[in-house]
C-alpha cells in the first residue's frame, strides 16, 4: 500500500492509524557497542560511543542517533505533508545541532541537565512553490513531527527493570 492509500484509509477511519513499534537493544562485549534491531525486516544498527568515552567508535553514539532521528523525522514528515498540500520539494537537508555538557552524565553536577540543553535543527529546503506555501508546509511539519513532539516532553517515559540472576 502506498502513501496515498494509507493516508486515505486513516482519513476514513482514524483507528486504522493505530500502531505499536518495538525496538530491541542488545549490549555487545566491545566498548559501548549496542546492537539495535528495528522493524519487521529487521533493520540492524550499531550504536557505540567515541573512544574517549569508552567506546570503539564503530557506530554513532546514542546522542548522535537522537540528532539523526530529529533530522530524518523532519524530512519524512515534510515528504508526507508535501504530498498532502501538493508542495513540490526539490532539495532538503536538515542539520541537527545539539549542545550538552557530558559532566552531567558523569554526575559531576546534579544541577545540570543530563541531556541536550539545546536542540536546534536547521532546515534548508528548495521548492518551486511560493515562499508562503513552503512556510505553511513547514508549520505543519513542525507541529506534526512525532520525534519533535516526543522530545518536547509530550510522552511519559516509564522505565521498567527486570532482573535475572545467573543460573
Amino acid at each position: 500500500m502506498g502513501f496515498k492509500e494509507t493516508y486515505e484509509a486513516i482519513k476514513k477511519d482514524i483507528n486504522a492509524g493505530e500502531k505499536n513499534f518495538n525496538v530491541e537493544c542488545e549490549m555487545l562485549s566491545e566498548g559501548m557497542q549496542t546492537k539495535v534491531s528495528m522493524g519487521e525486516k529487521p533493520h540492524v544498527v550499531l550504536i557505540d560511543a567515541p573512544e574517549g568515552l569508552g567506546g570503539t567508535n564503530q557506530g554513532p553514539s546514542p546522542l548522535l542517533a537522537i540528532l539523526g532521528s530529529i533530522g530524518a523525522c523532519i524530512i519524512a514528515v515534510t515528504k508526507f505533508w508535501s504530498m498532502i498540500l501538493d508542495v513540490p520539494i526539490e532539495e532538503m537537508k536538515v542539520f541537527s545541532r545539539g549542545h550538552i555538557n557530558l559532566g552531567a552524565i558523569f554526575g559531576l553536577d546534579d544541577n545540570m541537565l543530563t541531556g541536550y540543553d539545546k536542540l536546534e535543527p536547521v532546515v534548508r529546503i528548495k521548492s518551486s512553490a511560493p515562499k508562503e506555501k513552503v512556510e505553511e508546509l513547514m508549520e505543519k511539519v513542525f507541529s506534526h513531527c512525532p520525534v519533535l513532539t516526543n522530545f518536547a516532553g509530550a510522552s511519559k517515559i516509564t522505565p521498567k527493570v527486570q532482573i535475572r540472576g545467573l543460573d
